[in-house]
């Protein structure tokens, strides 16, 4: 009986630790997200870190960040390293929503985000190209 009891013990402990880390991660990411969408860029900087700058941000401009949603860290490989969210975009035209990937760094703080966005999309909306460049470090997704 209390082999089983330190079993459950040793589990309970065990998920919620890695439950915690998925609510840090999540709470960063939405932070990050929140600081994109209301163009406090400063901050963004702050939440993001290196190789991130406020230079970068600004040059997206009229494009932006409309909406997040659905922020999901998840355990993958024996840590809590990265997720996916949905974003939406708007530049001139229309908003385009697009899901997206991130990779979570030291803190559990988001270290980069990659908006999976087809080449029809991008050929709509350029800037998401320049998103991803500044955010992912690769604008081919």
């Amino acid at each position: 009986m209390f082999i089983l009891l330190a079993w459950i013990v040793l589990l309970l402990g065990y998920y919620g630790k890695v439950e915690l880390q998925k609510w840090k991660a999540e709470r960063n990411t939405a932070r990050f997200f929140k600081a994109v969408q209301y163009q406090r860029y400063d901050e963004a900087v702050r939440l993001f870190g290196e190789p991130l700058d406020q230079a970068s941000l600004y040059e997206l401009q009229p494009f932006r960040l409309v909406k997040y949603a659905g922020i999901k860290a998840d355990f993958d490989d024996g840590c809590v390293c990265g997720g996916h969210a949905e974003l939406t975009f708007q530049a001139d035209g229309p908003p385009i929503t697009a899901p997206a990937v991130f990779v979570l760094r030291e803190g559990y703080k988001p270290g980069q985000v990659c908006a999976l966005t087809s080449r029809e999309e991008r050929t709509v909306m350029p800037q998401l190209g320049s998103f991803n460049l500044v955010v992912c470090g690769s604008d081919s997704f």
